[in-house]
């Protein structure tokens, strides 16, 4: 039976929630701090004394702020996540791992404080009694509100098959995880099963998502067609996250987005929320920072090292102009003029599939070897400087090949594109850019500060050992 979303609202879908958590968190974390001290005080007769409280007052401050921090870092502020006890164990046990890791570091750094280590030993056990206590209650109160059928999410399932019911059925014996369960959305890969329940309502066919799940105003989308293509897969997941909806796959997944996509459980069923491509502000600051860091130095040191000597190699091996200008497509769709050194010849098209092998008569002499060593990419550093590209990112692609996209392949553009990527890395296949997506898909939903280090560090010895670079 399905409830008027009007009255499903809750305290849940606000901040309050995450507001009273951290007044919470504040208070907790000083009760952890000043209950260590008094307990290592009290243990004074067995242990020796312990110095005034006057040092411990003034970490309190940085203890506190420690905690919240590594409260946000770990996602416990996120009231609204739909969680099993497996992955709420393990966000609460990384977190107090963390914040005890970081007390003993603020004892190092604040020698001259003379903090106790059995102070901070204690502090880090507290916290953590603490943070399981408080996040007790909440799962308790939200469980509580969810019976009464408030802050539920509403629901639906795409597949009628035995794997559909199933997931029906674990949903059900799991309410504590929050979902109403609007109805089935019927998938032409999916024979309907007879254990289907005759109460949830069939909503209509897969090709109809879109309109569904606004009709339904759908916040969620279980997708569990144990049969589908990757190209499949990926069109519903595309169609959902346009929506803005949450989208979680239940099946053997497709090797594309498996490492760092959240891994959840529903019983024995593995779920699997994709995250979504889009950084957060401070994220997406972060990265554009690292992106004119790197760029900065790395003009300097083109300018310096390769970019006269490689001109005249160019223009001694083969007449024309020594960098190719050329027309991309960008994030959101966004054309820009790509900038490289040429090594092909100045009669080949300029806007043909690229080549694919070594012996391609397109390409001149030192072109080869530039493309072998990537050099003939240098130039792209200026593209990152002025914005229109990042130093880690799918690679940007020409326009006539975007315009073939399929849906889901469309979503390679919610970034800037890259200098490198996990594609250059990974393997360097010798296949074109528009046959290697399934890494540019993988780098959109797992990027990070971290990841795009990795992939420079990574892009040294793959570009020394020129592996399927062409």
């Amino acid at each position: 039976m399905m409830r008027d979303s009007k009255n499903n609202g809750s305290i849940w879908k606000t901040p309050w929630p995450t507001v009273l958590l951290v007044v919470a968190d504040i208070l907790g974390f000083s009760a952890s701090w000043w209950i260590a001290y008094e307990s290592r005080a009290a243990l004074g007769r067995w242990m020796g004394p312990i110095n005034e409280f006057e040092p411990y007052k003034h970490a309190f401050a940085l203890v506190v702020l420690t905690g919240l921090i590594n409260c946000s870092l770990f996602g416990l502020y996120v009231v609204r996540r739909r969680l099993s006890s497996l992955n709420a164990w393990g966000a609460l046990i990384k977190a107090s791992y963390h914040y005890l890791l970081y007390m003993m570091v603020i004892g190092y750094f604040l020698k001259e404080l003379d903090l106790g280590r059995a102070v901070i030993l204690l502090a880090g056990l507290y916290g953590f009694i603490y943070l399981y206590a408080s996040r007790t209650a909440v799962r308790r109160l939200k469980w509580s509100a969810f019976q009464r059928g408030r802050g539920l999410v509403r629901a639906a399932i795409v597949g009628t098959g035995e794997l559909a019911a199933e997931v029906h059925e674990s949903l059900l014996r799991h309410a504590d995880v929050g979902f109403e369960m609007v109805g089935f959305v019927r998938h032409p890969n999916d024979q309907d099963s007879a254990d289907l329940p005759k109460d949830i309502p069939m909503l209509g066919d897969a090709f109809e998502l879109e309109e569904i799940t606004h009709r339904h105003q759908i916040e969620e989308v279980f997708l569990a067609v144990p049969h589908l293509s990757p190209d499949e897969q990926l069109n519903l997941i595309s169609l959902s996250e346009l929506r803005g909806l949450r989208i979680q796959l239940v099946s053997n997944l497709f090797g594309v987005i498996t490492s760092r996509a959240k891994v959840d459980e529903i019983a024995q069923f593995p779920v699997v929320t994709l995250r979504d491509g889009h950084l957060p502000i401070h994220q997406a600051v972060a990265k554009r920072a690292f992106d004119l860091s790197v760029s900065l130095i790395g003009v300097a040191t083109w300018i310096l090292l390769f970019h006269w000597w490689i001109v005249l190699w160019i223009r001694k091996d083969s007449p024309g102009t020594a960098i190719f200008a050329q027309e991309r497509v960008g994030r959101d769709g966004r054309k820009f003029r790509l900038y490289k050194y040429r090594t092909m010849h100045t009669n080949a098209e300029a806007y043909a599939v690229a080549p694919t092998s070594q012996e391609d008569p397109r390409i001149t002499r030192v072109g080869r070897w530039l493309r072998k060593t990537s050099l003939d990419e240098l130039p792209q550093l200026w593209n990152v400087l002025k914005g229109d590209m990042s130093m880690v990112g799918p690679r940007p692609e020409m326009p006539f090949i975007v315009e073939q996209y399929e849906e889901w392949q469309k979503r390679r553009l919610d970034v800037k594109p890259g200098v490198t990527g996990l594609w250059q890395v990974v393997g360097r296949k010798n296949l074109p850019l528009h046959l290697n997506m399934e890494y540019d898909f993988y780098y959109i939903k797992n990027q990070s500060l971290l990841l795009d280090t990795e992939i420079l560090i990574r892009t040294v010895p793959a570009v020394l050992k020129g592996k399927g670079a062409f």
